[in-house]
């Protein structure tokens, strides 16, 4: 998925200054060009995103020539795919599981491209490795050995959720919300949580509902259900941006 970033390059325009902008000198029908959404952002930034990376070439093309002195186009990479490898060799480590990986598995092929290995996980003996799209594709084809272990491997969204506020999208260090617990939403602690399972809450999903009225979504399960519709929602936004 292509998405396209439109900033103002000199002016503070509003962001539905630049929609005006857009609509009235550039038309989607005339250059071919499909829009699959189009919204405002922090910072009143506009996301366009469109279907192809064609597409999006030569909508930004056409900005670049009718709006370049007013507007700036900056075009949004999607991230490469992350995969978790588990229950690695204990003597594995983030920077001796690549060399191994590559001497045993002679199947992948990088041709130029690499593969990085992000961070060990030593309570689970898991490693978490960014790879590029077609390693990936080659990764979870095969058999993966290391050492004397058969590896199973899946693909890796690791969202981050902050345990103090049990909101998602942010780390400990900037986090400023208030204590909430992930399990009935109060403001305590997780262990000292007295709500049995029918009781339980989830404080991402209540917001949710809170700022979405015609659109409501379940919020009686904890925050740290699998099922949570929110963490759903976290994980088809880090596909969307994630170049599969």
């Amino acid at each position: 998925m292509i998405q396209d970033i439109q900033t103002p390059k000199d002016e503070a325009l509003i962001s539905d200054q630049i929609k005006t902008q857009l609509k009235r000198h550039i038309n989607p029908t005339d250059i071919k060009v499909g829009t699959k959404a189009i919204r405002t952002i922090r910072d009143g930034r506009i996301l366009i995103e469109t279907g192809s990376e064609e597409e999006m070439n030569t909508l930004k093309s056409e900005i670049d020539t009718k709006l370049g002195e007013g507007l700036e186009v900056t075009t949004h990479r999607l991230r490469k795919p992350r995969l978790i490898v588990y229950n690695v060799s204990g003597g594995i480590t983030t920077r001796n599981v690549v060399t191994i990986i590559k001497a045993q598995n002679p199947e992948i092929q990088n041709n130029g491209e690499d593969i990085e290995a992000n961070y060990y996980k030593f309570k689970d003996r898991n490693v978490v490795m960014e790879v590029d799209p077609q390693i990936r594709q080659q990764i979870l084809q095969i058999t993966l050995k290391i050492e004397w272990e058969i590896c199973n491997v899946a693909d890796y969204l690791g969202p981050i959720r902050w345990y103090k506020c049990s909101r998602y999208t942010h780390k400990h260090h900037e986090c400023k919300g208030e204590e909430t617990c992930p399990h009935c939403a109060g403001k305590h602690k997780m262990n000292e949580c007295t709500a049995e399972a029918n009781k339980q809450k989830c404080i991402n999903c209540i917001t949710y509902n809170k700022c979405n009225k015609k659109e409501r979504i379940n919020e009686n399960h904890s925050a740290l259900s699998k099922n949570c519709p929110s963490l759903q929602a976290v994980f088809a936004r880090y596909r969307n941006n994630t170049e599969y």
